[in-house]
């Protein structure tokens, strides 16, 4: 990294869980702060060259290799993502992220920007979703629970049909698809942290059964809850 690559990388270095990461047309790391470098269990010189495939199970690569290559392909951006996030050693967390396109000065793009940061939950989230902010409280405190959409809406004052509509806009996915998110972030959590049989953590987790747990997890993690728990297990 250059002298004003480097300079950037500090700046996010200085905010606390952000990534930063700069790759080129061939899906190589150029630029990088050192938050990458410590999920990737990497130093910061090792890193630099390096694609993804280098440090990233194929169950998860897969899902960020399509997202590059549409940005490189199609020049679209992809804003404010509400996802799970890795943070190292199998811990995961809610963040948000931007992946953009860069342009050379003839006006072609020769590689991808992007941040993640994290996305703090409750009544002082972020501006945009602040009208939510009820009833994401209602799902971070009963996530165990099954909560009823029409109580979701009045949490956040709003008619069911706008509530529905900004929820999807907010984060892409509806509220149940997120009740569902909730569930396996505290697998994740439990299945590192713990020696609870799946079957334990299933029910603390709030699924019905293990055999839905396992389906859910799989899913969204792109794997299943043995192999997660193999990978990362402390």
């Amino acid at each position: 990294m250059n002298q004003i690559e480097n300079h950037l990388a500090s700046i996010f270095d200085d905010l606390p869980g952000f990534i930063y990461f700069v790759k080129d047309r061939d899906l190589r790391y150029v630029a990088y702060n050192q938050r990458l470098c410590e999920i990737f269990e990497a130093a910061p010189a090792e890193v630099l060259g390096k694609k993804d495939a280098d440090y990233i199970p194929p169950h998860i690569l897969e899902d960020i290799r399509k997202d590059d290559l549409t940005i490189l392909e199609t020049g679209q951006s992809i804003v404010n993502r509400v996802e799970l996030v890795p943070r190292g050693n199998g811990f995961v967390d809610w963040s948000n992220t931007t992946k953009k396109p860069l342009y050379n000065q003839d006006g072609e793009i020769c590689g991808i920007i992007g941040v993640t940061r994290p996305f703090h939950q409750g009544t002082t989230s972020l501006g945009m979703n602040e009208e939510l902010g009820g009833a994401l409280q209602l799902l971070h405190q009963n996530y165990r629970d099954n909560i009823a959409i029409t109580e979701l809406a009045k949490g956040a004052n709003l008619s069911l049909s706008s509530f529905l509509r900004k929820f999807k806009t907010c984060f892409n996915m509806t509220p149940k698809a997120y009740l569902r998110h909730l569930r396996v972030q505290e697998a994740c959590h439990l299945i590192v942290r713990t020696t609870r049989t799946f079957a334990e953590i299933s029910h603390h987790s709030g699924f019905a059964d293990q055999a839905h747990f396992s389906r859910e997890f799989s899913r969204i993690m792109k794997e299943p809850p043995s192999a997660y728990r193999k990978r990362y297990r402390i």
